[in-house]
Parts: C-alpha cells; sequence; structure tokens
C-alpha cells in the first residue's frame, strides 16, 4: 500500500503463498524512500511469528501511529486534490 500498488502484481498467484509458507515476506523496492519510524512500524506488522507480532493495541502506542496529524488534516488534502481535478465541479 505505501508503494501505491498491489504487492506481486505481475508475479503468479503462488508466489505470496510461498513467501508465506517459508517465512518471507514483500519487501519495500526503495526502502529508503521512507521513514525509519514507518520501515519500523511495519517490520512490527509483518512478523511472521504470532509471539514477535506487535498486537493492535501495542500498535496504536507506535511512534508512526502516535506521531500522525489529526484525521481531519487529511480530509483537507483529500479535498484540495478533488478541487484541482476538478476545478468545475457541478451544484
Amino acid at each position: 500500500m505505501v508503494e501505491r500498488e498491489v504487492p506481486s502484481w505481475n508475479a503468479t498467484p503462488v508466489l505470496p503463498q510461498l513467501l508465506i509458507a517459508t517465512g518471507g515476506r514483500q519487501k519495500l523496492q526503495q526502502p529508503n524512500l521512507f521513514s525509519s519510524c514507518l520501515r519500523d512500524f511495519l517490520s512490527c506488522c509483518l512478523q511472521r511469528d504470532e509471539a514477535r507480532r506487535w498486537s493492535a493495541k501495542e500498535l496504536l502506542q507506535h511512534p508512526f501511529v502516535t506521531s500522525a496529524k489529526p484525521p481531519f488534516i487529511l480530509a483537507q488534502v483529500i479535498n484540495s486534490v478533488k478541487k484541482m481535478n476538478n476545478p468545475n465541479p457541478k451544484l
């Protein structure tokens, strides 16, 4: 999702299943484009070993989540982009 494409889009359906079965996981194509905080958050989410994988309650306390801006800011950005893409909306 962070790379704006479906993982293994061009691969056969077997590849994601094979990754899961062998303990692998999708890797970011260009990890340096993302903050260390986001990379750590993903690492906490994508642990194959349940004992090491963070719970939803723990993830909500991760700095990536706690440092996020309030949701209304995202709504403002979305509305601005909509206006730019459709300068003459029907009323």
